[in-house]
């Protein structure tokens, strides 16, 4: 795709500058998403895991203040500021913009906890029982026999697989949209 053109879209114009910027953007989610993995892989390679990402623990302590001095400086000074460092007015701007940021990072934390717990199920996957795969590929065989799956039921299985892997998964930001859109996918089919 060549940058340097513009492209039209009915009346809307995105010109190459702004061009650039998205994929600049998207080279720069795409790099993000391979950092947070490396350290991922690495604080979890160091023995790292979910039950030690609680409050009260030093682990989470440690965790939450590499994240926080990879904020920008402004976030951080927002944090650790209080109600005494502003008069009545800022402070009635400011204490959402602290609220949020605390929260952000909260979600950071919460964010890397998932990361441990997904890794960890990796690791371990849960061994299934003698008795339960047999079952299962019982019933497979049942409903088989028993009846034909329309081609709207094959698709239902397999959106909700996708979606359950979704929920799963630790590198999607976009969990809630797909979910949702899933969700509604199933329920066209279903109608």
């Amino acid at each position: 795709m060549n940058l340097e053109n513009t492209v039209v879209i009915d009346t809307l114009v995105i010109t190459a500058a702004t061009g650039k910027l998205l994929t600049t953007a998207t080279r720069s989610e795409y790099s993000t998403k391979k950092s947070r993995k490396t350290a991922y892989d690495a604080a979890y390679a160091e023995g790292v895991r979910a039950d030690m990402v609680v409050k009260g623990n030093p682990i989470r302590d440690q965790v939450k203040d590499f994240m926080f001095a990879g904020l920008p400086a402004a976030e951080r000074k927002l944090i650790d500021s209080s109600k005494s460092d502003y008069t009545p007015q800022e402070w009635d701007t400011l204490k959402h913009l602290k609220t949020q940021a605390t929260k952000d990072l909260g979600g950071l934390v919460s964010k890397f906890k998932k990361a441990m717990e997904y890794r960890e199920k990796l690791d371990n996957p849960e061994p299934a029982k003698a008795g339960d795969a047999t079952e299962e590929v019982t019933e497979e065989v049942t409903e088989e026999v028993t009846e034909a799956k329309t081609p709207n039921q094959i698709m239902a299985g397999i959106v909700e697989g996708f979606i359950n892997d979704v929920r799963e998964a630790e590198e999607w930001d976009n969990q809630v949209k797909i979910t949702k859109t899933g969700k509604a996918f199933l329920e066209a089919l279903s109608a």
